[in-house]
């Protein structure tokens, strides 16, 4: 399975390295379902997805909504097991990653992030 790292393109800074992208139906439906616990610099990227939720979750999440440009348009920090539904409008890419990477990572509404493999 290929890893990718996410960056800030505005500041070239490496935000998360240890990144999957869920580009088939098995990973789209598991997620991080079956983890206790996620580092804030793991991650999974849902390409065409604009909402998910964290039924079923053991551990928060910190949520980034990306446009189709990969711009920011959403943060959610520290969204807690059991929402039904999460969402920015215009989003086209959501990135979840573990608590406490969007503290450690500030990003502002029109940052442009960038996926690359490792």
């Amino acid at each position: 399975m290929t890893m990718w790292l996410v960056r800030n393109v505005r500041t070239g800074r490496i935000l998360a390295w240890r990144v999957r992208r869920a580009d088939n139906w098995f990973e789209r439906t598991l997620g991080f379902l079956s983890r206790a616990s996620i580092a804030p610099e793991e991650g999974l990227w849902f390409e065409r997805c604009s909402a998910v939720h964290t039924l079923g979750m053991r551990s928060a999440l910190d949520i980034v909504f990306l446009d189709k440009a990969l711009q920011v348009v959403k943060v959610e920090p520290n969204v807690t097991p059991g929402k039904l539904h999460v969402s920015a409008r215009n989003a086209h890419i959501v990135a979840e990653f573990g608590p406490g990477f969007a503290k450690a990572n500030p990003l502002n509404v029109g940052d442009q992030l960038q996926l690359e493999p490792v």
